[in-house]
């Protein structure tokens, strides 16, 4: 039973040396770092032995620094420095810095393979699946009218071979895994885009984020609408886009041009005016044309509005109308106004 046991401690002390823990290595140098003051103190070494003046010239010995200012005055003292001080405390600092950079290389590797865990995040923005055409022009839109600080994670059950810096990336094993969710910041993300390989895997994906997210936009792209009318019976706070959209094939047949023109519209890259939307900061209900009035001064066209209880936008035509506070406003602008620094 004894000798079980100390087998047992034998071997977890040959893997935490083996490993070097960072448990055995700060014990290792705190041992050196002790033997060393009593050492010094036997050799007479008072000029060294005062506790901050013992720091100082350990860590510049131990760094190979070697100001030279402080040092042995005894022979013992230098002998002592020479055969035990030299090896094992720059052995001891090669071994700190090579574990600190073997820490960062395996986060680094982690992170580029998809193995990151974003899950502390707040207010990101989440793309939820990978097309190899649609997703980098999509990732192009959304950093172009990116805030400096806001973040951009790819969450894929693809393996991607090329990175772009400007993502976060997280392999997931599947889009619908809690897990694998939390680990992409889905939690606290502020916005949500699922484009998936098909429409089923969108639609699981969609189920399974409104049920974790706190309170995001959620954006889901389908091909076919019937799943898309299923997710709105289910998921009526999830915005969603049908493509291509029978209105806009039809719009472009009646009206030539007017496809091209809401692309332009929707597009932060190709486009000098893009459409944006944003709650109306007003404290109390504020004339239709007094709104409009307030952007075209602000260099921004108002188009419609839509009461915070609607479900669908309507575009204001009658002037004497009203917007109350928080209604969302949609409107074309050369770029994205910021709501408290309209007059009001």
């Amino acid at each position: 039973m004894v000798r079980s046991r100390l087998t047992a401690i034998i071997r977890r002390l040959y893997h935490a040396i083996t490993d070097l823990h960072w448990s055995t290595l700060a014990g290792g140098i705190v041992s050196h770092m002790g033997l060393t003051w009593i050492f010094m103190t036997w050799a007479g070494e008072t000029g060294l032995v005062s506790p901050v003046t013992f720091l100082y010239w350990y860590a510049t010995t131990a760094s190979t620094v070697g100001y030279g200012d402080v040092g042995p005055a005894t022979d013992a003292g230098r002998l002592i420095t020479a055969f035990f001080v030299y090896p094992g405390a720059i052995a001891a600092f090669t071994a700190v810095i090579a574990k600190s950079l073997a820490g960062i290389s395996a986060q680094w590797r982690r992170n580029r393979v998809g193995l990151g865990d974003y899950s502390s995040m707040n207010n990101a923005i989440v793309l939820v699946g990978y097309d190899p055409d649609r997703t980098p022009r999509m990732i192009d839109e959304l950093m172009a009218d990116a805030a400096p600080s806001q973040e951009l994670v790819l969450l894929s059950r693809d393996e991607l071979t090329h990175s772009d810096e400007r993502i976060r990336y997280v392999r997931a094993r599947s889009l619908t895994a809690t897990a694998d969710l939390e680990r992409a910041g889905i939690v606290g993300a502020g916005r949500i885009i699922i484009f998936a390989s098909n429409d089923n895997e969108t639609l699981a994906a969609a189920l399974a984020i409104t049920a974790v997210n706190r309170g995001g936009h959620i954006v889901c792209f389908f091909e076919e609408g019937e799943n898309a009318r299923l997710l709105t019976a289910h998921c009526p706070e999830v915005e969603v886009v049908l493509a291509p959209s029978v209105e806009l094939v039809v719009k472009a047949v009646k009206d030539p041009g007017s496809s091209h023109l809401l692309n332009l519209l929707a597009s932060h890259t190709d486009s000098a005016a893009t459409l944006f939307s944003m709650a109306w900061p007003g404290g109390s209900p504020t004339r239709f044309r007094d709104v409009a009035a307030n952007l075209l001064e602000a260099g921004a066209v108002l188009l419609a509005t839509r009461t915070r209880d609607a479900e669908r936008s309507e575009f204001r035509f009658d002037t004497q109308g009203m917007v109350l506070p928080q209604d969302q406003l949609f409107y074309v602008a050369g770029e994205r106004l910021e709501p408290e620094k309209l007059g009001t």
